[in-house]
């Protein structure tokens, strides 16, 4: 025969709600949005328009013309958009995580998405069996906030 311990229950109940506040609030949890900074790139001393350039989907009319014809970045960022859903291997799980964020934004117009959206882009999307991507968001973050290529950059 076990004794319980007088206020046991007390303890149970205090733990479980506890638990189920960490869950709800997560209180030291954080959810920036990101995008392609085009500032950022300058600051990095990198061109946007060649970065982005380098990205067009095959069936994207700009994919052939010289970079001086190519216009601005946003317009390249709008016809990568709408053109890579034609493009099968425009983002492949075999793609560096950096190289996989990149490419998401861009297929999303360079919309912000928050960092939950972006890890569950990457774990859930475009993790294989052969090939798992097992990250953390706070991992994920500290990639993103310590680029130096993409010019990621939070909203």
């Amino acid at each position: 025969m076990t004794t319980q311990e007088p206020n046991a229950e007390e303890m149970v109940k205090e733990s479980a709600e506890a638990s189920i506040e960490e869950i709800v609030d997560e209180p030291g949890k954080e959810n920036p949005l990101f995008l392609i900074s085009v500032d950022r790139l300058a600051k990095l001393e990198r061109s946007p328009i060649h970065l982005v350039a380098g990205r067009l989907a095959a069936a994207s009319p700009s994919k052939y013309k010289p970079i001086n014809e190519m216009g601005d970045v946003k317009s390249l960022i709008r016809e990568i958009s709408q053109n890579y859903k034609t493009d099968s291997s425009f983002i492949r799980s075999d793609m560096p995580v950096q190289e996989i964020i990149f490419r998401t934004l861009l297929a999303r117009n360079n919309r912000p998405m928050s960092l939950v959206d972006l890890h569950y882009e990457l774990t859930e999307k475009w993790a294989t069996p052969i090939r798992p991507i097992v990250i953390t968001e706070e991992r994920l973050l500290r990639i993103l906030d310590n680029d130096t290529y993409y010019g990621f950059a939070r909203k």
